[in-house]
């Protein structure tokens, strides 16, 4: 089948004076008058965002009256936890000693001419190794 042998036929129709008459169907329904809704007030939807807003209200006025910026001395800090925790907590780290001497500031320790201890303390060789085994210390330290 070739082109040229299809008939030339509208199959489309459009009804008798439908664009004479299109204007005003066109115009009387843009000048009908929906009906507006009103506005009508639920309560159990205004409680519903009521309950919210005010929890978050508290949760501003309780956490802006505490002051999370005031900086708190390390000291102080410290003086809260126990001798006894601190012995525990160091034990768990498994610092060795020498880690633990370099954290040291030395600036308000009094120091003696030969230096922080004096030199003339005799121990007895078992309060010693007793003291070496304790702390973990090596003989080439001391």
């Amino acid at each position: 089948m070739k082109l040229e042998e299809i008939k030339k036929k509208n199959i489309y129709t459009v009804p008798d004076k439908y664009f004479d008459q299109l204007p005003t169907r066109i115009q009387s329904r843009v000048n009908e008058k929906t009906p507006v809704s009103t506005l009508h007030w639920n309560w159990g939807w205004l409680y519903k965002l009521a309950i919210p807003a005010a929890a978050v209200l508290f949760l501003i006025f309780y956490f802006g009256k505490t002051d999370f910026n005031t900086p708190q001395n390390a000291e102080a800090i410290l003086d809260q936890v126990s001798t006894d925790d601190v012995i525990a907590y160091l034990s768990e780290m498994d610092l060795s000693t020498s880690e633990i001497i370099e954290t040291i500031d030395f600036s308000n320790f009094e120091f003696y001419e030969t230096g922080m201890l004096p030199q003339d303390i005799e121990l007895e060789e078992n309060v010693m190794d007793i003291l070496t085994d304790e702390y973990g210390m090596s003989d080439d330290i001391l």
